[in-house]
């Protein structure tokens, strides 16, 4: 296989997606290629840092004794394989986690949830694509913000694990750049100790660079009224 298919299997490589043949294949590349080992690095912290994009959910103390009791209904010790054992646990776990989100469905908690969920498999569909990118977003304050998107499908997100609070009366917003004119792809605040997902879908063909600005809030400006912070290219 050329260096460009090993490179285009990477995204899947980091969500362990490959045949055994394929992951053989990439791992024998990765061992004598650095430009593969950078970029596969940073596709595979992008990925992980999505596993906190999701709150936890408490169960009503009420309802979560109702579960454990039907969990086990009889204080008898029964010796069960060790297997059945893990997938029982397994199972009791699914049936907790499927009730609880049952419960909560009408309520505030479980609608943010489900656009966290949303957002972490848009991120996690485009990393999985043979065309998927990524690009650090760099500039004059440090934080963890980086672009991953397609090409190909017109499917983008910005994935922001570290930055700091603008102001309440500020927000920051992101910029897709082609010559002089940016064009307003959104705009959000940090949320302390979970990542935040901004999807984005746009012909990215047409623009050299992703940027963020601080904007006034609620809605943020037409064009940046500051110089950008942050910038990367794509």
């Amino acid at each position: 296989m050329t260096h460009e298919s090993l490179r285009d299997l990477l995204p899947a490589y980091a969500l362990d997606a490959l045949t055994p043949d394929e992951t053989r294949a990439v791992g024998a590349h990765l061992e004598t290629c650095e430009l593969c080992r950078g970029e596969l690095a940073m596709l595979q912290e992008t990925a992980s840092q999505l596993a906190g994009a999701i709150t936890q959910v408490a169960p009503p103390t009420r309802l979560r004794d109702q579960i454990l009791a039907a969990v086990h209904p009889q204080p008898r010790v029964i010796a069960i394989p060790r297997d059945w054992a893990i997938g029982l646990a397994a199972a009791a776990v699914a049936m907790i986690v499927a009730t609880v989100l049952t419960a909560a469905r009408f309520g505030q908690e479980a609608e943010l949830l489900k656009q966290r969920i949303a957002a972490q498999e848009h991120v996690l569909a485009i990393l999985a694509g043979p065309a998927a990118k990524t690009t650090m977003l760099t500039g004059s304050i440090e934080a963890g913000v980086r672009f991953v998107y397609d090409p190909a499908r017109g499917e983008g997100a910005l994935v922001v694990t570290d930055l700091r609070d603008p102001g309440r009366q500020l927000v920051y917003q992101l910029w897709l750049v082609a010559g002089v004119g940016p064009e307003s792809a959104g705009v959000f605040r940090p949320a302390p100790g979970r990542p935040v997902v901004i999807p984005v879908r746009a012909d990215f063909g047409k623009y050299q660079a992703v940027a963020i600005s601080i904007e006034q809030a609620p809605f943020g400006a037409a064009q940046p009224t500051t110089t950008p912070i942050l910038v990367g290219r794509i």
